[in-house]
């Protein structure tokens, strides 16, 4: 507003219904009802000319007609946005203030509540850079995008929760003693998630990821009665009161959504659907090691660490033969599994499940492939070759894929 003529239209538009900023219909009802009179009209022209350069001079420059222009409905949104959300929309006492107060005033109580809000967090990941800065943001919610007082408080809402989050995930590291630097880009809600976990499974300190697989293995383990999981409601007690309603939102997630107690999902399997939700540190090699024999533990007795494809054919063999699993096997006994297959076919079906259920999760796929798509289709043509009689070309096939004690060797060893 730079001009009495600009404050004569408003007042001549005072009975339109239209969608004008707040100021405006708070300055129509003023002048209308007699609460603003023509001095202090006069009075907010000349600050709001002074302002208008003000703020022009922050944006762009006090020079340029347009940017004169864009200053002056900054000035207005501002106190619109203020105006409407100090008096919540009641124009008499919006009126009231605009008399009894400076212009500047109003749009610098704006501004205040854009910096207020902007401070707030926009995002729970410990140590996230905010989308924007102070002054982009201040450029676009004062201009393209001003806030409507819905708007406004619908996103203070939002951040005042978000700030709530943290808040609380902050309680929880440090009731269990987790240095604050070890967060950063860690979400708010995994670091509560965990927390939840640990005291649920009688633990004391935030876990690495052996750690978090035996903590999840110890809950299925007392849920397994009836495959729930169920926090009991004392577990929040010492909670303050102001971070009870996210804690507590967080279990109803962690009840409803993660399955932690499903009987039919693998552990490794659960772990690799859930892990990402929670907040895991870092370990060592021997978390690493320790991580895969927990998780993969009859894996880890049969294969005894030997990872090489023609440990785990023999392995696999074994398995669709009925035979004990082992990853080398007798002349012998090679070919009485060849003598199986020729008989029962192979039982491939319980390769796959051995895989599915005690392989490492992240080499499943690989296995299924090895077995099912490169040594199958092969050992199908080989091995159930009936002009083959004395096992020549079956027993060459199995000791070019799998691991054959030769005949002397057995003799030996017996």
């Amino acid at each position: 507003m730079s001009s009495m003529s600009s404050m004569s239209d408003m007042q001549r538009n005072i009975d339109v219904i239209d969608k004008r900023p707040f100021f405006e219909k708070a300055l129509g009802f003023g002048l209308k009802n007699g609460i603003l009179d023509q001095e202090k009209c006069r009075a907010m022209i000349a600050d709001a000319a002074k302002g208008t350069v003000q703020v022009a001079a922050f944006f762009g420059t006090s020079h340029l007609h347009t940017d004169l222009e864009n200053a002056r409905q900054r000035i207005v949104n501002l106190i619109s946005l203020y105006l409407e959300h100090t008096y919540n929309g009641d124009l008499q006492k919006a009126a009231e203030s605009l008399r009894d107060n400076t212009f500047l005033s109003h749009s610098r109580g704006g501004n205040e509540m854009l910096k207020a809000l902007h401070a707030l967090p926009d995002s729970t990941v410990f140590g996230d850079t905010k989308g924007q800065g102070l002054k982009e943001f201040q450029d676009e919610r004062t201009l393209a995008k001003p806030f409507s007082l819905s708007a406004y408080r619908k996103e203070r809402k939002a951040r005042e929760e978000t700030a709530t989050v943290i808040a609380a995930a902050l309680w929880f590291a440090d009731d269990m003693g987790l240095e604050r630097a070890v967060l950063d880009f860690a979400g708010a809600e995994t670091v509560i998630r965990t927390a939840l976990l640990v005291r649920l499974g009688g633990a004391d300190e935030f876990p690495n990821r052996l750690g978090f697989a035996k903590l999840i293995a110890t809950v299925r383990s007392d849920s397994a009665g009836n495959g729930k999981l169920k926090f009991p409601k004392q577990l929040l007690d010492d909670v303050p009161p102001e971070y009870r309603d996210v804690a507590g939102k967080v279990r109803r997630e962690i009840e409803k959504h993660d399955a932690l107690a499903d009987p039919a999902e693998a552990l490794d399997s659960l772990l690799n659907l859930v892990e990402l939700r929670y907040f895991v540190q870092e370990g060592g090699l021997e978390d690493v090691d320790g991580f895969d024999a927990l998780v993969s533990k009859e894996w880890h007795e049969v294969t005894k660490g030997k990872e090489d494809p023609y440990s785990r054919l023999t392995v696999f063999m074994c398995i669709a033969t009925g035979a004990k699993p082992k990853t080398t096997v007798s002349d012998t006994e090679a070919r009485a599994m060849i003598r199986q297959v020729r008989q029962h076919g192979f039982d491939s079906t319980a390769v796959a499940a051995f895989i599915r259920n005690s392989a490492p999760f992240e080499i499943k796929d690989n296995l299924l492939s090895l077995w099912e798509d490169e040594f199958l289709p092969d050992a199908q043509e080989y091995l159930v070759d009936d002009d083959d009689l004395k096992y020549a070309r079956a027993m060459k096939f199995l000791k070019e894929n799998c691991n054959i004690k030769v005949k002397q060797a057995a003799k030996e060893q017996k």
